[in-house]
């Protein structure tokens, strides 16, 4: 607004003929130069506001779209565990499990399945239900707590048959994985721990 001030008086400094109306013409012209300055500054701004709200939203949904995609691959590699769980208490093979299970946690199953095999029993199991009770994911690992319904039925090897009373049992189970490979996101089983057991009666 100075140099608007200092342009016009100059003009009327160098033609002491310029009418008061002509100055306050000036004036105007000027003034919406300076406006219209304001304005396009102004809309640039807004512009470069607008452009880093969007920047902002596109990587907020990128990661709630990434924590989303991780709970649904640790759901499915429980799921996948008591699966081929069932399987392998039944055949006695564990290798179908190495990709879900540590060496650790493989070594502890097959040794529980050993012992029944071992006496030509082998667990007839059969999962009714269960409730992801809670999941969390802190970098690359996932605690999961699980409410889990069972049926198991002891069968002879050979003879198929019942040989011990069938088990309704209800587990809250404690899972805890790790990512097993930072490429493809896959998450391995790294714990399994039994923090609650209600066998129901009748």
């Amino acid at each position: 607004m100075q140099k608007l001030f200092q342009c016009c008086h100059s003009r009327k400094s160098r033609n002491p003929d310029v009418t008061s109306k002509e100055l306050d013409s000036c004036f105007r012209r000027n003034d919406k130069r300076t406006f219209e300055g304001l304005f396009f500054r102004a809309k640039i701004k807004l512009l470069n506001f607008t452009f880093l709200i969007l920047i902002f939203t596109f990587l907020s949904s990128c990661t709630q779209l990434e924590k989303s995609q991780d709970r649904m691959l640790v759901k499915d590699t429980i799921m996948s565990y008591n699966k081929l769980l069932i399987e392998a208490a039944k055949t006695g093979n564990t290798e179908p499990l190495k990709d879900l299970l540590i060496q650790r946690e493989r070594e502890k199953l097959n040794h529980w399945i050993a012992s029944w095999h071992d006496s030509d029993v082998y667990m007839d199991g059969q999962l009714k239900g269960i409730k992801f009770k809670n999941l969390n994911i802190s970098g690359n690992e996932a605690n999961v707590i699980t409410l889990e319904d069972w049926i198991y039925e002891y069968r002879n090897i050979k003879t198929k048959q019942v040989i011990l009373p069938t088990s309704d049992i209800s587990y809250e189970m404690e899972y805890i994985l790790q990512r097993a490979n930072k490429e493809d996101k896959k998450w391995i089983i790294r714990e399994i721990n039994i923090k609650a057991e209600k066998k129901k009666e009748g």
